[in-house]
This record gives structure tokens, sequence and C-alpha cells, in this order.
């Protein structure tokens, strides 16, 4: 109980909640086809002026998104939808990926207010698990902690990993850009182990996030006082995939088989041996069938001693 205190303050600052956040409602049966707007993509709007005080850190209240829907169903139905971006802010998509379908995602970004210059914006795909630790970033984007803020972002990759945020597989952040295209399809579905969690393990959500802040990487677009227009499409095509044991068999069946080599070749010469003795009747000499050329004499019988 002493601890409690101390393990809800570490887990804030690392981004990393100890216990689930409660949700309105969860949603009926999941069926292909489904109205997407209610249950399979909810969308947010991550605004607000952060923590800018040390003791705001602690206390205060996060300014992210609240869902309305616990669980969302699985997304397999194309659609396109429109943000306005404001200037240090963040919106996006929360949605439930699965396997089995492609996922095309295009994004395009256009100024507000007549602005003839093009803006930047970064865009990222992140995952449940890293989805804390970016409330955080971004709820803390105008506190430097005292320069920690620059170490931590400059810090090795392994700490980098441990405690900030990271996009999906690492790969899909498209930073300083006004035009994005990109796909990604799930091998298996991504669920996240908690300790706090006894029951069973819910499938990881996908966020899709278009920022407009200066976060914590370094080669992000920082804000350019601008407001932004963004039109989001996401194209879902059905995805035909060999199942995952498929893999297992073929790399068994392989070494199973290198293993196996040296016995078949060796079976397979024992055995032609044995083939070559059993079709000469057991002889291992053959016989002539022909009479002999010459007469051989018939061998002189020594005479008896006299006498």
């Amino acid at each position: 109980m002493l601890l409690l205190p101390l393990l809800t303050a570490i887990s804030y600052e690392v981004g990393v909640d100890i216990a689930p956040v409660a949700s309105a409602q969860n949603p009926p049966t999941c069926k292909v086809g489904m109205d997407i707007d209610q249950w399979s993509v909810e969308e947010f709007n991550m605004t607000g002026d952060g923590n800018a005080e040390e003791e705001d850190m602690w206390f205060s209240g996060r300014s992210g998104p609240t869902y309305e829907v616990n669980e969302l169903c699985p997304l397999r139905t194309s659609f396109s939808t429109s943000f306005v971006l404001n200037n240090d802010s963040a919106v996006g998509l929360r949605m439930h990926l699965t396997t089995g379908w492609k996922y095309t995602i295009s994004a395009n970004l256009q100024a507000l207010n007549g602005a003839d210059e093009q803006p930047l914006a970064d865009v990222y795909l992140i995952k449940e698990t890293n989805w804390d630790r970016y409330e955080y970033d971004f709820d803390s984007r105008h506190y430097e902690w005292d320069g920690m803020r620059d170490d931590i972002a400059h810090s090795p990759v392994w700490l980098q990993n441990l405690i900030l945020w990271h996009p999906y597989r690492d790969v899909h952040s498209y930073e300083k850009l006004n035009e994005v295209d990109f796909a990604v399809a799930l091998d298996n579905v991504e669920r996240s182990i908690s300790l706090w969690d006894t029951g069973e393990n819910q499938p990881d959500e996908m966020f899709l996030v278009i920022d407009a802040w200066d976060n914590i990487r370094d080669y992000d677009a920082k804000p350019e006082g601008v407001n932004m227009s963004v039109d989001l499409t996401i194209q879902v095509e059905e995805r035909f995939s060999l199942p995952n044991w498929t893999v297992s068999m073929v790399c068994c069946g392989g070494l199973l088989g290198i293993l196996a080599a040296p016995f078949l070749v060796h079976h397979r010469y024992m055995k032609a041996g044995l083939d070559v003795v059993e079709s000469g009747g057991g002889d291992m000499m053959p016989h002539l069938d022909t009479a002999p050329e010459r007469t051989i004499p018939a061998p002189i019988q020594p005479e008896p001693p006299e006498g």
C-alpha cells in the first residue's frame, strides 16, 4: 500500500497505466459490412496547452481523447473522412485492424485560411501498447524536464525503446510531408500481455495519428502556425495469406529431409547389392553350358610292384 502512490507516479512518467481505463459501452456482435462510423472506427482530437510546470506533471489530468466504445469491431469496410488539424495539436483514428485484410491508407493535407505554402505534418501508425507513451509525450511537450527531454531523445536505442513511444514495427512513421500513401497487413493478431489483467487478453488496437506538434522524435515536423485540413482514405481489401503453421511445416520438413538423406542413400545402396545376388539364384559363379573344346586324358594309374 505504501508503494502504490510511487507506482502510480512511475507509471505516469513512462506512460503506462497500472489499471485499465473503464469505457462507456460495448459493441454488439461484430458482423462483416456493419456501420464503421459507430463500431469499427472512432475519431479523436488531441488539443490543449499541455503541462508546462513540474507540479502539473503529476497531478493534472491528460488532455488526450476519451473513447465511447470499449472494444471495436474488426475493420473490413473502406471509407473516407476529413479532419481539421489545428496548430500544435493532433487528430486521428482509433481502429481495430485484423488478419486477412490489407489496409491502404492515404492522407492529404491542405492549409486553411488561404495560406500559399504547403504545410508539413507527421503521420504515425501506433500500436495500443505505445499509445499511453504518445499521450504523455503530447501532454509534456512544453516542459523540458530541466534538459532531460533532449537527453532522452538522444539516448541509446535500447533506452529509447524502453521508455519512449515508437511507431508500429518501427517503420510506419512518415514525417515532414503533406501527402502520404502506405499499406499495412497483419500476419497475426496483435496482443499485449498485462500483469494487471487476469482475464482474456483482447487484441491490440491501432491509432492512426496526424500530428502538427513538436514530439520527442528528432526528425518530426515542427508547428508551422497554421491550421490544416486532412483528407483521409482507408481502402480495405481482402488478402490471401497462408496459415502460420505452414512456416513451421516447411522449416521442420526441410530439416528432417536433410537428416534422413544419408540413411535413405545407405538403404538404397544396400538394397541394390541384394537384388543382384537374388537374381542369380544364389550362385556366386555362373556355369558354362557349352562342351569343352579338348578331351582331358584320363589320369595314369601306377603299375603294381613285381615279386
